[in-house]
């Protein structure tokens, strides 16, 4: 094996390690990589063969893949069989719906300070320190969507645009 495709295996098992971390399982995340890093869509076959999973595995993964929507079924002239795709969107949606779970954590962050007895300093320091954190990722992360908006138009200038954020 070369070096190039050492470096590719190693990204699409870094990437399995990565959707394991993130709850996902390790084969989805490694069938990830390998349809971001390929060059056209790929076949069932072309993806079990790519990663050393047995066909069955391969489509059970797809499966997954297609019902998160994180990949999608096309079709190509001349091909008889179905062919699989990335779908960058899908990831940019789940990591917005990451984002946007800090409301869900401010809530029961402000139900635990009205859960505790004023002199459990454990506690109150506990939630004081999240509450912290989230106020800071709130200001920090507040403006996001808007934000990439204008970076997907090429509004901000892209090598300066952690100055101009902390300006």
């Amino acid at each position: 094996m070369d070096t190039i495709e050492s470096e590719k295996s190693r990204f699409i098992e870094n990437m399995g390690l990565i959707f394991e971390r993130s709850g996902v399982s390790k084969t989805l995340g490694r069938v990830f990589g390998c349809l971001l890093l390929a060059q056209r869509p790929k076949t069932l076959d072309e993806i079990a063969a790519d990663l050393f999973f047995s066909k069955a595995t391969a489509s059970l993964t797809v499966r997954q893949g297609l019902a998160l929507r994180l990949f999608e079924k096309v079709s190509m002239p001349g091909e008889r069989k179905d062919l699989y795709r990335l779908r960058t969107i899908s990831w940019i949606n789940a990591m917005t719906d990451k984002i946007n779970t800090l409301s869900e954590w401010e809530t029961l962050v402000g139900q635990g300070f009205s859960l505790i007895d004023k002199s459990n300093r454990p506690a109150l320091e506990n939630l004081s320190a999240m509450k912290d954190y989230l106020d800071f990722l709130r200001w920090y992360l507040g403006d996001f969507e808007e934000q990439y908006g204008r970076w997907k138009k090429g509004q901000i200038i892209k090598n300066t645009a952690k100055e101009i954020r902390h300006e």
